[in-house]
């Protein structure tokens, strides 16, 4: 009996994976049509500009449940934006394809856990330009979805990781001299990207909150 038991709610367990990830690939697939959209109704004059972008981050996996101890570990990102900014209204959307390193310390304090991702994120942003500063420093905010692709993590027997996952990014920062913007900002973990299994069979699904620090260069 126990042994159909576990088996039925291993069934369970993948069962709701699977729905979680159609789920997310329709939210993936509806964000980039209004993206796309968004983008075909800016105006002609609207400003595209390439940048790389790279950042300090400091992930923190929150359990379901208190199953383990974990500490809050550095990690580093780094990629290509492409920034689409209509001039005037201070509109504007960034696009950027990111590799992420993400590191969370469990157990005692002996066993890091790495994690790679290559990043999506979608970002609406507003630029606050002073007249007679606009070319010497711009503050802006920002916000957005984030979609993160699992391609690589370390080896643990009791980890069981989502391939995709989503979060929510609120952040601020300033462009200073047309070219250079340093941000921070705060993701929101919505879907979970890890589940630690416990000792009784049963699942603890973990959701990554993120801070970010970052420098961006814009041809």
């Amino acid at each position: 009996m126990n042994y159909k038991t576990t088996n039925m709610g291993q069934a369970q367990n993948e069962n709701n994976k699977s729905n979680q990830q159609c789920v997310m690939g329709r939210s993936m697939f509806r964000i980039l049509v209004a993206v796309i959209l968004l983008a075909a109704a800016m105006p002609a004059a609207a400003q595209v500009r390439l940048g790389f972008k790279a950042g300090l981050t400091v992930s923190e996996m929150r359990f379901d449940r208190d199953v383990a101890n974990r500490d809050n570990r550095m990690g580093y990102t780094g990629g290509l934006v492409l920034d689409f900014n209509v001039p005037v209204s201070g509109l504007g959307v960034e696009l950027g394809a990111m590799y992420s390193h993400r590191n969370s310390c469990l157990a005692d304090g002996d066993q890091v856990y790495k994690r790679h991702y290559i990043d999506l994120p979608v970002h609406v942003s507003y630029r606050l330009e002073v007249p007679g500063a606009a070319k010497l420093l711009v503050p802006y905010a920002f916000t957005g979805p984030n979609f993160s692709l699992l391609f690589k993590q370390d080896e643990a027997s009791n980890m069981d990781n989502s391939k995709t996952s989503i979060s929510w990014d609120l952040g601020a920062g300033v462009e200073l001299f047309r070219h250079l913007r340093v941000s921070a900002s705060y993701g929101i973990g919505l879907t979970k990207s890890v589940e630690m299994v416990n000792e009784d069979a049963t699942k603890s699904g973990s959701k990554d909150n993120c801070w970010t620090i970052s420098a961006t260069y814009l041809f």
